[in-house]
């Protein structure tokens, strides 16, 4: 059993996908990465990271590596291994044939349609957060076949996110619920400027956090040094109080 019946679970079973000349290519000798898995999407980490993102670029006519697309927001492919997906897509009968017939769609530059979107974090590589699914497993199988790896007239979002001030916010938050504080802390961010023309955007950010006391009625813009300053006050007042409770009693 090779590495790509391996990922698919079903020996020499492809029911599902025309016999073209790169389904034959790839059953006859898979690529080690065949059984890597698609990652999720993690939406909650970045809806709660991206407050915090210090850069965002756009670019409607981009190249990426498609050997770092990593995963999809799709929650039908995640977890599915590469291999799994070429035979089980939804679609990938109708996108095979396609590849057949016109395999310089995949090597053309011109912008992609339908579109291909990808979105990154951190470097945490590309996913598919759109349509494409289908078209980057192709791109995959059918580059690693040419020695190629740019995928060409692409939409791409990536944001470069302050982890530390994330984290701060994070600590902050949590010791002042610990504390019962009447404080309450925010994301706060200001846009410093904007590159774009057409077809791409470039914005950029100061990132900070918005602490507001809920019984002086007041609030205040902190940056992260200044609310790591705070957060080590919080915690040595706290530490001040068992001192004393335990001298005390």
């Amino acid at each position: 059993m090779n590495a790509l019946e391996v990922a698919v679970g079903r020996p020499g079973a492809w029911p599902r996908i025309p016999e073209t000349e790169l389904v034959q290519a790839v059953r006859h000798d898979p690529p080690h990465w065949a059984g890597q898995t698609l990652l999720a999407w993690d939406l909650g980490a970045f809806r709660e990271a991206e407050p915090f993102a210090i850069e965002k670029y756009w670019s409607g006519q981009q190249s990426i590596n498609v050997f770092e697309v990593v995963g999809t927001q799709h929650p039908d492919y995640q977890g599915m291994a590469w291999a799994e997906f070429l035979e089980r897509g939804k679609r990938m009968r109708q996108n095979l044939a396609l590849q057949d017939s016109n395999p310089g769609y995949y090597l053309d530059d011109a912008v992609k349609l339908p579109t291909m979107y990808y979105v990154a974090m951190d470097g945490s590589g590309w996913y598919v957060a759109g349509d494409g699914n289908h078209r980057t497993c192709i791109a995959r199988f059918m580059f690693h076949r040419m020695g190629r790896t740019m995928l060409h007239g692409v939409n791409v979002e990536s944001y470069r996110t302050d982890r530390h001030a994330l984290e701060i916010f994070r600590a902050l938050r949590e010791a002042i619920a610990r504390k019962g504080l009447s404080l309450l802390v925010e994301p706060f961010r200001e846009k410093l400027s904007r590159e774009d023309t057409g077809g791409w955007m470039r914005e950029t950010y100061k990132t900070g956090i918005l602490l507001r006391d809920l019984a002086k009625g007041t609030e205040e813009i902190l940056t992260p040094a200044e609310a790591e300053r705070r957060l080590d006050g919080i915690k040595r007042e706290s530490g001040l109080r068992r001192w004393w409770r335990r001298i005390a009693g």
